[in-house]
């Protein structure tokens, strides 16, 4: 039993929301991905078509992301603040919206946002955005990573992203 305990600590510790300070440092990291990113290593003509925006709105309130082409339909997450946690809602093309939370703040190189809960998800079965990564490798250089969950399995997709000047 005193093996197990330090461990059932530690996991929950692991799956803790971030500090307010932690929250608001992250926040301020967000922010400056305003503007336009790329692929870093685009090899079609699609995938080096392919954006994603960034823009303040509500006075600078709230951030979204534009992912994908504006003329069609894109999908957009929005991040703010509420309070002493950072929070995202995905606006997904399938229709739900999940919402995840920041776990860890900027004392690492990633910014990890976990799934919380989503409207408009009829089951968990379905497919929905479970965890949203963010690492920057420099100012104009980001790795941007996906999970999402359907029917029990989840499956990631990268990209690796760079500032368009």
């Amino acid at each position: 039993m005193c093996v197990r305990r330090p461990v059932a600590i530690l996991l929950g510790l692991l799956a803790m929301p971030a500090r307010a300070s932690d929250a608001s440092a992250s926040w301020d990291r967000l922010k400056a991905l305003v503007g336009t990113w790329q692929r870093a290593e685009a090899s079609t003509p699609s995938s080096k078509a392919f954006r994603i925006r960034y823009r303040l709105i509500s006075a600078d309130t709230a951030l979204v992301e534009e992912f994908g082409d504006p003329a069609k339909q894109p999908t957009q997450t929005v991040f703010h603040l509420d309070g002493e946690r950072l929070l995202a809602t995905h606006y997904c093309a399938q229709g739900n919206q999940p919402r995840l939370r920041l776990r860890v703040g900027p004392s690492t190189d990633a910014l990890v946002f976990d799934f919380l809960d989503a409207t408009n998800l009829r089951s968990a079965a379905d497919s929905h955005l479970v965890r949203l990564t963010f690492r920057w490798r420099d100012a104009d250089h980001l790795v941007r990573e996906e999970a999402y969950s359907a029917n029990g399995r989840e499956e990631t997709e990268t990209l690796v992203l760079e500032r368009v000047r």
